[in-house]
């Protein structure tokens, strides 16, 4: 009896270490890869409606590759546009790269049915990006915070930190980090001293922007405990100090020596 037990646990542990994924639905797989590439095919379909209108204005091919090829150089080369495509192209990378990281991960990371978490949205910040991950029934931040390391792999990143919401634990928020703002040999610029120079609150020029320097620490003399300079002993070599002065009983015992 005890051996078919544990032939029974042992076929289980297999079969739960060959599944991968379930099957889902077609309709629901068409929706999710619509969800998935809606960024790459909402400007699939911005280029094409953009080329049809282009070709509908001049019959000439030439005129047609500078006026496609144009704004996309110019868009290139502007430093804002490049920064804000380039932030924006990131963000696109890491959605698609975690939910393959959650896919291949060590660590299950998928509910029973085969479902990942959704990842909602991603914006760019100031170290990197952000993706908003809503977890299903049947999984929870702890198995995301497991695969950090996979997934800052995964997005060819320095590292990955995992941010849980307050008022729910559903929605979790992980930051990729790409840079570090700290390690800058340029320092950072402080909002107070700008404002203090905007507004006219600065009794110094330059206040509040000069390096920060380390504290200048003056030793103090140190006091040797010398015997014959105690209180005691003090008192008794100025013997005539309290004298005329009334002693105070508190409780039936003297306490002058405690009040000055």
């Amino acid at each position: 009896m005890a051996k078919s037990s544990r032939v029974l646990r042992r076929g289980r542990g297999d079969v739960m270490e060959m599944w991968q994924a379930p099957k889902q639905s077609v309709p629901m797989q068409i929706v999710g890869v619509l969800i998935r590439w809606r960024a790459e095919l909402f400007v699939a379909a911005v280029f094409v409606a953009y080329g049809w209108w282009i070709k509908s204005l001049t019959s000439s091919d030439v005129w047609q590759l500078v006026l496609i090829l144009g704004p996309l150089v110019l868009l290139a080369v502007l430093p804002w546009t490049r920064r804000f495509l380039l932030a924006r192209f990131w963000c696109v990378l890491d959605r698609h790269r975690i939910r393959t990281c959650l896919r291949n991960a060590r660590y299950r990371t998928m509910t029973l049915d085969g479902s990942y978490p959704f990842l909602l949205w991603a914006h760019p910040t100031k170290t990197g990006e952000r993706i908003w991950v809503w977890t299903r029934a049947g999984s929870s931040a702890e198995e995301i915070e497991s695969v950090l390391s996979y997934i800052a792999s995964a997005c060819y990143a320095r590292e990955a930190r995992l941010h849980p919401t307050k008022w729910v634990s559903t929605l979790v928020a992980v930051d990729v980090v790409r840079r570090d703002l700290l390690a800058k040999d340029k320092p950072i610029d402080s909002a107070l001293a700008e404002w203090s120079e905007l507004n006219g609150n600065s009794t110094t020029a330059g206040e509040g922007t000069e390096p920060i320097s380390a504290a200048e620490v003056v030793p103090l003399p140190v006091q040797r405990n010398d015997k014959n300079n105690t209180p005691a002993r003090a008192k008794s070599k100025n013997p005539t100090a309290d004298e005329g002065r009334a002693p105070v009983v508190v409780g039936g015992e003297d306490v002058s020596d405690y009040i000055d």
